[in-house]
């Protein structure tokens, strides 16, 4: 269902990005100027250091949060989605649509999952909350758990990745 939503959303950010270039290209262009830092620091181990961090900590937040009835991970699958599409819009315009997938695909293959699985953990908890109090302690140490095993590692891979691409650029 999230990957849906995701799914959706990219799609309604490229839509909307048709509809108002105007409005796309001013949120593209807040979101260079927070992430100026990292494409302008030289030092490839503290571009990747921040990738890391700035992924893992906003997935990781967005699942803790999904225990309020699953509403964080939802709106943070959508936002995200959004973002991509204008990106998709606009910056797949100026460099050719396929350039800009085969840029995103590297590292995107591994984020874009990891990120819907956190947030999957977060509206499962959410659910479960929903449903039941009893126990929830144990249900986000589980989803804890999982953060760690599965979506860490996945987000640290793609860090990876889109740190060695962005040194390359």
């Amino acid at each position: 269902m999230l990957s849906a939503v995701f799914l959706l959303s990219v799609y309604f950010g490229y839509s909307l990005a048709a509809m108002f270039p105007e409005f796309a290209q001013n949120q593209i262009e807040s979101i260079k100027e927070q992430l100026g830092g990292i494409v302008s620091e030289p030092n490839p181990l503290f571009t990747f250091a921040l990738i890391l961090i700035n992924n893992s900590v906003k997935s990781f937040f967005a699942m803790l949060l999904g225990v309020f009835f699953g509403i964080v991970p939802v709106l943070f699958l959508f936002a995200n989605g959004v973002i991509i599409g204008f990106f998709a819009k606009l910056v797949g315009e100026k460099i050719g649509f396929i350039t800009f997938i085969l840029l995103l695909l590297p590292h995107g293959i591994l984020e874009i999952p990891a990120v819907i699985m956190a947030c999957s953990y977060g509206f499962w908890l959410g659910i479960e909350f929903a449903k039941s109090r009893e126990k929830i302690a144990e249900k986000i140490k589980f989803a804890i758990g999982r953060f760690l095993r599965i979506v860490f590692p996945t987000l640290l891979i793609a860090a990876a990745i889109e740190s060695t691409l962005i040194a390359l650029i």
